[in-house]
């Protein structure tokens, strides 16, 4: 028999997963099952009746059992204690996770819960809205930290959002040209800037870690419900606020920084209603714009996307994130 030659991605059968969930979920009842998102991972429509769930595909390799096992059992904490996100379901035998041999491995897949009536973009942005996503992710945040469950995921740190995205950042100017002295200036400071943030209860902890419109839902009354918690993992609560309340794009364009502060206060209004905040906590936000951005150049496009999307896309993101941050810092001069 030849050696079978190596891939590094790959994508499950729709239609093998469809029976799949047939006898694992829904009493060999038909089901449709579709491919709905490539992206870090697969994500597939599943239909069964009148009803839609969503089953997540987690890359080959990027997580190991025990942290998808650790982001099934947060949410379950979640749900336990009357916090409404997308919560896992359970198999027929009362699991949560599956295992796929494919030829480059094992890939391991959670199915979610449908969640809400519509998707967050299509709504007008109000005050009120801005308030009760701030109270939303800090009940989230206070829950968390009555949690003492032993809790497998990585830090939201320097060490994996910098350092390991620098390393990947520095190899990949072997293929494509770009201002790396740029990105290491940012990624010093950025460090430097970390060192004074305190790593203690309620400023720090267990954190959603993609926190921005496109991983929210809304229910008929417009109350917010959150999914994705792929990133989750411990780091700065200030963090976790940054990418709603203080997003990226509007920070890179000076017609838009007024509309950013007003999001902000109407956010942290919210917020602090349930967990308040020291100025210097608040004052903190900023700083984790830039270092999001180091971890998307370098961790997600780099080092997860390259072989999803391919060099083209990849290096359009890098030239246009440099380009837009070094804008940023020249109106937010944080470092």
């Amino acid at each position: 028999m030849k050696d079978m030659f190596p891939l590094e991605v790959s994508v499950l059968s729709s239609d093998a997963l469809g029976n799949y969930f047939s006898r694992q979920y829904f009493s060999k009842a038909a089901v449709c099952c579709r491919l709905h998102y490539r992206g870090v991972h697969d994500i597939y429509q599943v239909r069964f009746d009148k009803d839609i769930f969503y089953y997540k595909v987690y890359r080959q390799g990027m997580r190991s059992k025990e942290e998808i096992q650790a982001e099934v059992d947060l949410l379950n904490y979640l749900k336990a204690n009357g916090v409404n996100v997308a919560y896992p379901v359970r198999r027929q035998n009362g699991t949560f996770l599956s295992e796929f041999q494919t030829v480059n491995g094992i890939r391991y897949g959670v199915m979610y819960e449908a969640v809400g009536v519509r998707s967050f973009d299509e709504v007008e942005e109000t005050a009120d809205l801005n308030e009760r996503l701030g109270s939303y992710i800090a009940s989230i945040h206070q829950v968390w930290d009555r949690c003492d469950l032993k809790i497998d995921r990585k830090k939201i740190d320097s060490q994996l959002f910098i350092d390991h995205s620098m390393d990947a950042i520095r190899e990949f100017t072997k293929v494509h040209d770009f201002d790396l002295d740029f990105l290491e200036n940012v990624a010093g400071k950025i460090k430097e800037k970390l060192y004074d943030l305190p790593v203690e209860q309620p400023q720090y902890g267990m954190c959603h870690g993609d926190f921005y419109g496109g991983n929210i839902r809304l229910n008929g009354d417009n109350s917010p419900v959150l999914y994705d918690f792929d990133f989750c993992g411990i780091g700065w609560r200030a963090y976790d606020i940054s990418m709603y309340a203080f997003p990226f794009s509007m920070g890179a364009d000076a017609n838009k920084l007024s509309k950013r502060e007003v999001r902000k206060d109407q956010f942290l209004k919210g917020y602090n209603k349930v967990r308040p905040m020291s100025e210097k906590e608040i004052q903190s936000i900023a700083l984790f714009i830039p270092f999001r951005r180091i971890f998307n150049l370098g961790t997600l496009y780099i080092t997860y996307l390259q072989n999803t999307w391919g060099d083209a896309a990849v290096f359009r993101n890098i030239d246009a994130d440099i380009m837009m941050l070094k804008q940023w810092l020249e109106i937010n001069p944080v470092l």
